[in-house]
């Protein structure tokens, strides 16, 4: 499986798109650059030095690429 195929299977799509993505600041190690914020392919992610995600819900797509790459899970969508 590349990692194309890991991020473009998601049949829970249209399920997501009823939920708000959230960070779990108490999951996150704070002490490093978010991955996540890399692979969001609208720029809803955002991270300043080492703290915490910060989610733009405006931008937001609820594609699930950040929560599936987040090693801490400390990306959600609920």
């Amino acid at each position: 499986m590349s990692i194309f195929d890991f991020f473009s299977k998601n049949d829970n799509n249209k399920d997501l798109q009823s939920k708000v993505l959230s960070v779990k600041k108490v999951r996150c190690p704070q002490n490093h650059p978010c991955p996540s914020v890399r692979i969001c392919p609208v720029g809803a992610l955002t991270q300043y030095k080492f703290e915490a995600p910060k989610v733009d819900l405006n931008k937001c797509v609820k594609c699930g690429k950040c929560v599936k790459l987040c090693p801490t899970r400390a990306l959600v969508l609920e």
